[in-house]
């Protein structure tokens, strides 16, 4: 199976975002796409690219893939208001010039611009070609198209945890398992190891965190009052995380298993896909409720 693009896709808006007719790029991007145009931008508008990442790819046929990248771009602030938002732009229908302010520059005008960040998506098709008598060599890469700024990619609809992790758990030694847990291997204040199966390994972050506050506790089927040793449980746990920095919310998908009576973290596993075939769920589709708070201060500043 060969390999979406992406990471040619994003080299060549790069270099195109921050190019122009005579610029020190067309070059690079010539090589890389030989008949596109380049933009113009007016005097002293060009833009400022903070950051490039390809968000999707989608295979087109005949070795090629359309690759959606969300450029994160610092312009003028009269650009920005002027409908140059990623979203106002995409869903206007008409086409804007990448990079080119639609008002006189500062120097023109002689009134100091600020700059605001604005995310865009570009959609470009890249293909992959054989070069002949290449002798085995990799095949080469090209952008057979200008890009087409476009929407940004629609947002799932709904909780996609919540039909995973519907059972909500209120209390009890559960609760408990994962707040001391959580607690200790967040603040690296008490052994989070006494919390974990034997021979679990989950090493601990390098974090130094004052409050850890357990907000919301869910599982993907019922908790049973008395677990059988060996019962395996899926979990999610939202915390909140308070440092010198501030308060972060993160989230934890657990694997708990029941041994000799009391709950122990088997795993920080990745969120499943669906509902364990081994234990029963809700299928409520109603996110987590917020069980009672439980905040535990470590003894640091």
């Amino acid at each position: 199976m060969i390999a979406p693009p992406t990471g040619y896709a994003e080299e060549f808006i790069d270099l195109w975002l921050r190019s122009s007719q005579d610029g020190p790029q067309v070059d690079a991007l010539r090589t890389m796409a030989p008949s596109i145009d380049l933009p113009r931008p007016a005097s002293g508008a060009q833009a400022t690219v903070e950051r490039v990442v390809a968000v999707r790819s989608s295979p087109m046929g005949s070795r090629t893939w359309q690759v959606t990248v969300a450029a994160t771009l610092l312009l003028p602030t009269s650009s920005a208001q002027s409908g140059s938002s990623a979203q106002s732009s995409a869903q206007s229908g008409i086409a804007q010039p990448t990079g080119v302010a639609q008002s006189p520059s500062p120097a023109q005008s002689g009134v100091a611009q600020s700059s605001v960040p604005t995310v865009r998506y570009f959609a470009v098709p890249v293909s992959m070609v054989r070069s002949s008598g290449s002798g085995g060599a990799p095949d080469a890469l090209v952008i057979s198209a200008a890009p087409a700024q476009v929407a940004a990619p629609a947002a799932l609809s709904g909780d996609p945890a919540a039909t995973v992790y519907g059972s909500v758990i209120n209390g009890g030694p559960l609760q408990q398992t994962v707040a001391g847990y959580l607690t200790a291997y967040l603040t690296g204040i008490g052994d989070s190891t006494r919390y974990l199966s034997p021979g679990a390994r989950v090493p601990a972050p390098a974090a130094s965190y004052s409050k850890v506050e357990l907000s919301t506790l869910g599982a993907n089927g019922p908790v049973p009052a008395t677990p059988v040793d060996g019962t395996v449980l899926e979990v999610q746990a939202q915390v909140l995380a308070t440092d010198s920095a501030g308060t972060w919310p993160l989230s934890y998908p657990l694997r708990l298993r029941a041994r000799a009576g009391r709950w122990e973290v088997a795993a920080l596993a990745p969120v499943p896909s669906s509902p364990s075939s081994s234990s029963s769920s809700s299928g409520s589709g109603v996110s987590p409720s917020p069980v009672p708070s439980m905040t535990t201060t470590a003894g640091v500043n």
